[in-house]
């Protein structure tokens, strides 16, 4: 019930370190086993989670999470092609703190719950080529071009799994800005060809394949059986469990020096205003 309020007051907006006090006084973690490390924060960097950081940027936790979900389905009848995760996933607030920058060393479960807060599942799909590009079109659509403040950056903005290159050019108009697209090195085409000629099998939250956040283009996918949806069954198939126990046996969990760190090449901004270290 703790939880559940306080999910509540996020998603009305309230504050989070007044709406943590009130619904959660105790700041009871979320899991069973907070102080589990999950993964290291590799040696001579560190993870800005604040929203310009997780929704204007590529960024390390929405990067591993992807891959995460793309491990969970490898073994499966279906496995999938790339993973997403929506920027607004990644959250700063904490049990009763606020936590902008993840510092080098240990992951503990508990502060990746935190973060990965709202508990989706996690929900396989096949998609046209059209649907992907749309999509990726739609996640950068607003973004800030530089040199612009970034102000209230948008939560639809997508971290993708390492199996997709994205290139953006914030200088062009909406729905324009995808300047090369590819998937597991194949190229995607422009405007995106009907899924009986391309097919690709994505992974992501129940939250965006059923259209939140203004993906309308994947709305009804979940529920076609011809699109083969399928959650994730493995831990739940909850996104943050998921994550958790992808980071446990990856190499980001063997040693400082392999910890989680930004891969920048998997989107490259160009004319995009570039976020800056937040504050403690």
């Amino acid at each position: 019930m703790a939880r559940w309020l306080l999910l509540t007051a996020l998603a009305a907006g309230a504050a989070a370190l007044p709406g943590c006090i009130a619904y959660n006084d105790t700041c009871q973690p979320l899991v069973d086993n907070p102080n589990e490390r999950v993964a290291f924060v590799a040696k001579g960097t560190e993870i800005w989670l604040d929203r310009p950081n997780a929704r204007h940027a590529n960024n390390a936790i929405g990067q591993q999470t992807a891959d995460g979900f793309v491990w969970v389905y490898r073994d499966g009848d279906r496995p999938v092609d790339f993973a997403v995760v929506n920027g607004g996933a990644i959250r700063a607030e904490g049990l009763c703190v606020t936590r902008n920058i993840l510092r080098e060393g240990p992951l503990t479960n508990g502060t990746l719950h935190e973060i990965l807060l709202f508990e989706n599942p996690v929900i396989a799909v096949d998609l046209s080529e059209a649907q992907v590009v749309e999509m990726f079109e739609h996640s950068v659509e607003r973004l800030f071009a530089a040199p612009a403040p970034i102000v209230s950056p948008s939560g639809q903005f997508l971290q993708v799994s390492a199996e997709v290159a994205l290139d953006v050019d914030c200088a062009q108009p909406a729905g324009s800005r995808v300047t090369s697209l590819r998937i597991k090195g194949q190229q995607l085409q422009k405007p995106g060809r009907p899924i009986e000629q391309a097919k690709f099998r994505g992974a992501m939250s129940s939250f965006i394949v059923k259209g939140g956040d203004g993906y309308s283009m994947l709305e009804g996918t979940s529920t076609d059986p011809s699109r083969n949806p399928e959650q994730a069954k493995r831990f739940g198939g909850i996104d943050s469990n998921i994550a958790a126990e992808y980071l446990k046996q990856s190499p980001a969990n063997q040693t400082v020096e392999n910890g989680m760190r930004v891969d920048g090449a998997r989107i490259r901004f160009t004319n995009c205003s570039t976020p800056t270290r937040p504050p403690n």
